[in-house]
């Protein structure tokens, strides 16, 4: 899956900081889901204020050791 966020210099690189990102699922499913980022390109707008991340994401599952 291709993802695109919009920020600030800090806020895309908060999100670049992190090997896994935990993003909410909609209501009845899986209330939480980890995705790995992969493939990132940042760019920024020609004034310099905003940056634009784009990269895949690789759900990250969990295995299975008996224990829920």
């Amino acid at each position: 899956m291709r993802v695109c966020f919009h920020g600030t210099d800090e806020e895309i690189t908060r999100i670049c900081e992190r090997p896994v990102l935990a993003l909410l699922g909609p209501r009845r499913t899986q209330p939480v889901l980890a995705f790995e980022l992969s493939n990132v390109r940042i760019s920024t707008d020609p004034y310099g204020t905003v940056f634009r991340l784009v990269a895949d994401l690789t759900e990250v599952r969990r295995e299975a050791n008996g224990r829920d």
